[in-house]
């Protein structure tokens, strides 16, 4: 099965320099650019489908992309959503984060939100790893079930990082930039990057 992750394009707390994670930001002018340009990166492909993360960033990205490539199927998956890696501190301007967390922020051996450091409400980093492996898997039956051969994925930056780390095994080899997209071949055996 050929299998295209999406990041989701540009969304507010990109512009407004606040911390994302589980805020629930919606795509800026340019992050609907950068969905369309995805949506174009994959025109003439044999997509069939479309999984979406439920946040507003990606199923914004993903209705794009599903309705340029034909109106495609789009399916909503909760266990693609990003991590909340930056727990008190999701949606709060950096700024007013250093005036209020301090004390969190100084505490911290690495930025905040990339590393397996736990931040007050944030998620467990390996908890989020399984959840990105189930995730997956759940995407990966319905796709085999339904007889789709490639799909699309629209998911986050730290999601797109665990599952090629965790789940493909590519290391850093990957970009997460914003609307990037990681195709791969996929059996549950072994993944090929292309």
């Amino acid at each position: 099965m050929k299998i295209h992750v999406v990041r989701h394009g540009e969304a507010g707390d990109d512009i407004a320099d606040s911390y994302g994670g589980a805020a629930d930001f919606r795509l800026t002018d340019n992050g609907r650019e950068g969905a369309h340009a995805a949506a174009r990166a994959l025109a003439g492909l044999s997509v069939e489908a479309v999984f979406s993360s439920p946040l507003s960033r990606a199923t914004e990205t993903a209705e794009i992309i599903a309705k340029e490539l034909g109106g495609l199927p789009l399916t909503i998956v909760p266990e693609l959503r990003e991590r909340n890696s930056y727990g008190v501190l999701s949606g709060v301007p950096k700024d007013r984060a250093k005036e209020l967390f301090g004390y969190i922020l100084d505490e911290l051996k690495e930025k905040p939100g990339y590393s397996r450091e736990p931040l007050l409400g944030a998620e467990d980093f390996d908890r989020f790893v399984e959840r990105v492996r189930a995730g997956f898997q759940l995407v990966t039956d319905e796709s085999e079930a339904k007889n789709y051969d490639e799909i699309v994925i629209v998911s986050h930056g730290k999601f797109t990082q665990a599952l090629a780390d965790f789940v493909f095994r590519f290391g850093d080899s990957v970009s997460i930039d914003l609307s990037a997209i990681l195709s791969v071949d996929y059996t549950a055996s072994q993944s090929v990057l292309v």
